[in-house]
């Protein structure tokens, strides 16, 4: 399995990507957010958060007061997130 710096800063295969989070080693929140810019966000949804004034953190912590749509797009960006991934790692 290949390590975080791996993840973060080289160019892994997607089967060892998937299983580095099937690990779950990040460590710390700050590791998994930019794995998550690196490998799961995509710029459409890098735009929307910043329209709703959301953050990766906020997501993951459920620490947003949601206005509107935002509880139903925080859960399809974790949808798709998991889609991608192939199991369920965010979410509800």
């Amino acid at each position: 399995m290949i390590g975080l710096d791996e993840l973060l800063s080289g160019t892994p295969s997607w089967s060892d990507v998937v299983d580095f989070w099937k690990e779950d080693d990040f460590c710390d929140e700050s590791y998994l957010i930019e794995a998550i810019k690196k490998h799961l966000q995509t710029e459409d949804q890098r735009n929307e958060l910043f329209k709703r004034r959301l953050t990766i953190e906020k997501m993951l912590n459920g620490s947003y007061v949601p206005v509107g749509d935002d509880s139903a797009f925080v859960q399809s960006v974790f949808d798709e997130w998991n889609g991608k991934l192939g199991f369920k790692a965010f979410g509800f």
